[in-house]
């Protein structure tokens, strides 16, 4: 499994919406997101088309509380 570094000011947004699937643009690196829109539909038509990635905002609700300091 690959990780991704997420924005401190997306992991605050994260933990608090209401919203279903984010959807994301990585760097060249592939490591690191650039351009996020947090949506309930995750078809990628529309105004989606011009991100590449998508994750179910619950799972990574999840995986942000078991944070390693």
């Amino acid at each position: 499994m690959y990780k991704i570094k997420i924005p401190l000011k997306l992991s605050l947004l994260l933990l608090t919406t209401n919203k279903e699937f984010l959807l994301y643009n990585l760097d060249k690196t592939g490591s690191k997101i650039t351009e996020y829109r947090l949506t309930n539909d995750y078809i990628l038509t529309g105004n989606n088309r011009a991100y590449s990635n998508y994750k179910v905002v619950s799972c990574i609700k999840k995986q942000l509380t078991y944070i390693n300091f």
